[in-house]
């Protein structure tokens, strides 16, 4: 082998060499490069989010007070279209809606009623009438045979007796009948009368203006939880414009009785709910506003 061949060799080896030294250095600085990158745009972040977090939350404050003047105006419009629906829902039922002037009327015609039939029971029973005389006690009556005085007769004489006719005791006998049947009758019709209605019909009958398909047995209950409280003139009708009135139906009520755990805020929009519903009346009874209320969450059967 020549010495220029050798040569050639030999540089072709060194430049081989010097190829792959500076691609390794390329690659080496490749990363560097990428790492002075990521360096520049980290610091670039860190700066860009100093005060990101103060606006972001100036920014939550402004949306959250904004949100609230939305809630309420939603609020307020959904209570102003719940009532207009009510109202429609209150003219279209089967069960004429009664006024105050209507509702006292009511009472007064009841205690009217009470008050003749305890009078008619307490005045003494008139004797009852004779029964009409039939054809056959009509005709007339043999008198009664008045004993004559003895007579000496013949030993085969006998005194002959006055013989009372069978009509005559048919007709007394349906006589005593007729008085009997009568004297029981007005007995039973006076026990009847002195009857006192039950304390839960005025309520049940209020209730079902309402909900005309109302259960009888679930008034009762409620009347009975009330207690001597109906009573009292002011504790028998909820007055929605009182906020303690209000807190006294949610606490003793929703909470208590029905063992709702929601929030005061959400019990007392409920509460409202049925004032709202019952605002035709001036003063809205303690019953049915329960009732409504227990109906309303789908309490009714747990009472």
């Amino acid at each position: 082998m020549s010495t220029k061949t050798k040569s050639r060799k030999t540089s072709a080896k060194v430049a081989e060499k010097s190829v792959l030294r500076r691609s390794a250095l390329a690659y080496l600085g490749l990363h560097g490069l990428a790492y002075d990158r990521f360096q520049l745009r980290r610091e670039q972040a860190r700066e860009l989010t100093t005060g990101l977090f103060d606006v972001l939350a100036e920014k939550g404050e402004v949306t959250l007070k904004q949100s609230e003047v939305l809630f309420k105006k939603a609020e307020s419009t959904v209570l102003k279209s719940y009532s207009e629906t009510a109202e429609k829902v209150t003219e279209i039922l089967p069960v004429p809606v009664k006024s105050k002037v209507e509702r006292l009327e009511d009472e007064l015609a009841e205690l009217e009623a009470k008050f003749k039939r305890m009078s008619k029971t307490a005045k003494p029973k008139a004797k009852a009438k004779p029964a009409k005389k039939t054809a056959a006690e009509k005709q007339p009556v043999a008198k009664k045979a008045v004993p004559a005085k003895k007579v000496v007769t013949a030993k085969n004489e006998t005194p002959k007796q006055a013989v009372k006719p069978k009509a005559v005791d048919q007709a007394q006998t349906e006589m005593k009948l007729n008085v009997t049947v009568e004297e029981k009758a007005e007995t039973t019709t006076a026990k009847q009368s002195a009857t006192p209605t039950p304390r839960h019909i005025p309520y049940f009958n209020d209730v079902k203006r309402y909900d005309p398909l109302a259960n009888e047995d679930i008034v009762r209950k409620i009347v009975n939880h009330c207690g001597i409280a109906l009573r009292s003139e002011d504790a028998r009708y909820v007055a929605c414009s009182d906020e303690s009135e209000r807190a006294t139906v949610r606490d003793s009520w929703l909470k208590k009785k029905l063992g709702l755990s929601a929030e005061d805020r959400d019990l007392d929009k409920r509460v409202m709910e049925v004032c709202s519903l019952m605002q035709r009346d001036q003063k809205k009874n303690r019953v049915t506003f329960y009732y409504l209320l227990a109906k309303k969450e789908r309490k009714l059967d747990t009472l």
